[in-house]
């Protein structure tokens, strides 16, 4: 491959990975509020979109391979190109939460919610979408100084689980609708809290790409909640 095609063909990446990262906290909102409003119809089209999620990280990992096997890269640009798959899959596994959790809305539809896992699942819902659009422009960016605050902003998601998890658990004489609840919004919970895990991925990344070396893992609580 002729170095002029390699080099558009890296510069196509950061938009198909910040298009793919579209689709991803497209369902991240939808998702959330299928959930909330026990929007059955929503939460199918959640399920149903999903087949565009797995067709775009295929097509950005295909572009991927192609450009190792047949590419003379430099450094940086190999790191990024591989770096881009580890990219694709991590938003391909947040979509993938997504549906998890729509998918609940249908579990939990002859118990809805109460107000307080509402507010609490909206909230998750939009730490997610802060969290994944920070790392994914960071890494499009190749931007280390914005990924740095990744780790800490994620300790607020951890927060947000444990805030939900002490509600539902701290229910009163639960009748069967009250554990149907608490243990369905129990798995929501760690379903978005994945998703944040899956954006600190996403920004430790820039950091390997722009120097060659990896981050200590570290995490911190109590920073960087959507309100």
């Amino acid at each position: 491959m002729k170095r002029s095609q390699a080099e558009a063909r890296l510069a196509d990446l950061p938009l198909h990975v910040v298009r793919l990262a579209s689709l991803t906290t497209t369902a991240v909102v939808a998702a959330s509020d299928a959930l909330v409003a026990g929007d059955l119809a929503a939460a199918q089209r959640v399920i149903d979109d999903d087949d565009a999620v797995d067709t775009l990280r295929h097509s950005i990992e295909d572009d991927c391979l192609d450009l190792l096997a047949t590419a003379r890269l430099v450094d940086a640009d190999l790191r990024f190109v591989v770096a881009t798959l580890k990219v694709a899959h991590e938003l391909e596994r947040s979509a993938d939460l997504m549906v998890n959790v729509a998918k609940t809305t249908w579990r939990l539809h002859d118990h809805p919610l109460d107000d307080s896992s509402r507010r609490l699942v909206e909230r998750m819902g939009r730490q997610a979408i802060v969290e994944l659009k920070i790392a994914v422009n960071a890494f499009a960016d190749r931007d280390p100084s914005s990924a740095a605050a990744l780790p800490d902003m994620d300790g607020a998601m951890d927060e947000l689980e444990h805030t939900l998890f002490v509600h539902i658990l701290g229910v009163e004489g639960p009748d069967e609708a009250d554990v149907v609840r608490a243990v369905q919004l129990g798995l929501v919970a760690r379903h978005y809290e994945r998703v944040g895990d899956h954006a600190v991925t996403i920004a430790e990344q820039v950091h390997l790409v722009t120097t060659g070396e990896r981050l200590p893992h570290r995490r911190t609580t109590r920073i960087g909640v959507a309100g």
